[in-house]
């Protein structure tokens, strides 16, 4: 029974029960802090809390990092406050960088500030456990990689899967491949000189945006044309027989320059065509090196990018595509516990089934909280059935139901949704949420519809990643005709498709909604206004709710109104 844990930003706990993650959540959620960097002592006692009610004791815990965290840890309110990471090239950041990257190359040093960084660790899950009168579990550490690559690995199918990572640094690596049957067994090792995520990362802050915002500038990207700066930013790089890397350092001062007086959309435009060619490219050298025709299984922050993804599960040597949910480094917690599972039992844990795997709460306090507003409150024996009355009313639908999901994508359980073909909604959602009016919105379209719409190449079954809403596909003709909304400028989609047997409630909220004469797709986007974390317990649902101005709540079997409709 193994908790993995992640105390750096995007941080969070997983547990792993019987070769199965059965809990996991990030911090942001409880915390209400978007991208939380430090300790989870939150959602840690949340899932102390979900494991003692079914009976699991935590035997092990699994913590993502093995160098460089002491400092943080032991600062842990000043690197909470002051969240060094949020200017990649600013000179608090570089120093983080600096010091997590080349302390794996000292021997002495890293084996006290390793022993450093674990005592902090061990002392907090001491008093955690203590105060349950659990006894103390035993601590592991897990590389920064490793971890991803023991989430990618919780895809399917694995037997000759290719595992890659990709994100900007991670104890002095920014890029691992490996086999899945061999998993141990690196074949490729990428330094932080890759450079193709920090750089990602650096445009998206001179762009004016926050870092960890990197979707908005593949947003951007629609609207621009790359132009000379595509050409440019790959003069940055150097290419040679295992990718690129960068032939210096970055600083905000040579970034300017490139940039110069170009429009952001141009710069998003450029950026994004580089990013596409490098991944395809390092991706395609690799099938090379260790023969195509395989299960391509990725995790780590450059794959939050679905037009990346789009490309690689294009690519002639990749036979399907899996990007682990929660592919950034809030995925960490559950590569962390995979991997000592694998340690331990010399198994591989069961393929992640779901990602509804955080808390449920039960919504009585917040259901009085709206009757004493005076809010309209019916309790309903069919919410589906009314929620698809509401879509096919143009009406938009704020839907809160089960737990959490494990994942910067919202997946139908804390939702907000809408009609696909109504013009007008999407500038409504915008403006109730403060959201930038060139982010794409994602679809949620039925597995039968979507086997139509999006079929795998040889007439085999549909991508399964499709179902994370973690990789972009081509709209068909046919698909923008009858669900505009959900098609980008650059007429791709982000889908996610929803099965029967995986999310019940939602595949026959579109069904009916179907029958009723609906689009093949309702619109599907997470529910929060911007800069705050998806809805985690009933009352935030109720509090974003009236935040919004939106027209009806479905708080489980509760619907609720500002009004009689």
């Amino acid at each position: 029974m193994i908790l993995g844990l992640w105390d750096g930003h995007d941080a969070g706990v997983a547990l792993l029960a019987d070769g199965e993650i059965v809990f996991a959540l990030s911090e942001e959620r409880p915390s209400r802090l978007k991208r939380y960097s430090g300790f989870p002592a939150r959602s840690l006692v949340a899932c102390l809390e979900y494991a003692a009610t079914r009976g699991i004791a935590v035997t092990d815990v699994a913590v993502a990092g093995r160098h460089g965290r002491a400092p943080l840890r032991v600062l842990e309110p000043v690197y909470r406050r002051g969240a060094p990471h949020r200017d990649p090239l600013g000179p608090a950041n570089r120093a983080v960088r600096a010091w997590e990257n080349t302390l794996p190359q000292v021997p002495l040093l890293r084996d006290v500030e390793r022993a450093v960084g674990s005592a902090v660790v061990a002392r907090r899950l001491r008093r955690l456990f203590a105060a349950r009168e659990l006894p103390s579990p035993r601590l592991h550490s897990v590389p920064h990689h490793e971890a991803h690559a023991f989430s990618a690995m919780l895809g399917e199918p694995r037997e000759r899967a290719l595992v890659f990572t990709w994100d900007a640094y991670g104890e002095g690596t920014a890029a691992t491949a490996r086999l899945a049957r061999r998993p141990l067994e690196v074949v490729l090792r990428r330094g932080v000189d890759i450079g193709l995520a920090e750089l990602y990362g650096a445009v998206t802050v001179a762009l004016g945006f926050d870092e960890g915002d990197e979707g908005k500038v593949m947003g951007l990207a629609a609207r621009g044309r790359p132009s000379a700066l595509r050409r440019r930013l790959s003069a940055l790089f150097h290419q040679c027989s295992d990718g690129c890397r960068l032939r210096a350092p970055l600083s905000a001062r040579r970034l300017r320059t490139i940039l110069g007086d170009s429009s952001r959309e141009d710069v998003a435009a450029a950026l994004q065509a580089v990013a596409e060619e490098q991944v395809g490219g390092a991706v395609t050298a690799l099938m090379r090196r260790v023969g195509s025709g395989r299960p391509l299984l990725v995790a780590g922050g450059l794959f939050a990018n679905i037009r990346i993804n789009q490309v690689l599960a294009s690519l002639p040597g990749v036979e399907r595509l899996f990007v682990f949910p929660h592919m950034t480094d809030g995925g960490l917690p559950a590569g962390a516990a995979h991997r000592v599972y694998h340690a331990l039992t010399g198994a591989l844990a069961r393929p992640l089934g779901h990602v509804f795997l955080g808390c449920a709460f039960d919504p009585g306090a917040a259901i009085e909280t709206a009757r004493g507003l005076g809010l309209t409150v019916r309790r309903r024996s069919d919410p589906a059935r009314v929620a698809a009355r509401h879509l096919q009313a143009r009406r938009v639908v704020c839907r809160y139901t089960g737990r959490d999901e494990f994942g910067p994508r919202a997946l139908g359980n804390r939702s907000l949704l809408f009609a696909a073909d109504v013009p007008g909604l999407p500038e409504r959602v915008n403006a109730a949420l403060g959201r930038d009016d060139f982010m794409p919105f994602g679809p949620i379209v039925r597995r039968e519809e979507a086997q139509v719409l999006w079929p795998a190449r040889g007439g085999g079954p549909i991508h399964s990643d499709l179902g994370y809403m973690t990789i972009a596909a081509p709209a068909t003709a046919e698909f923008q005709r009858a669900s505009p909304t959900a098609v980008h400028l650059d007429r791709t989609t982000r889908p996610q498709v929803v099965d029967a047997g995986v999310t019940p409630d939602l595949h026959r909220l579109l069904s009916l909604y179907r029958e009723a004469g609906g689009a093949p797709a309702v619109i599907n986007t997470s529910f929060n206004r911007h800069r705050e974390p998806i809805v985690h317990s009933p009352e935030d649902a109720l509090s974003t709710f009236l935040a919004s101005g939106l027209d009806v709540l479905l708080l489980e079997e509760y619907e609720i109104l500002r009004g009689a409709i």
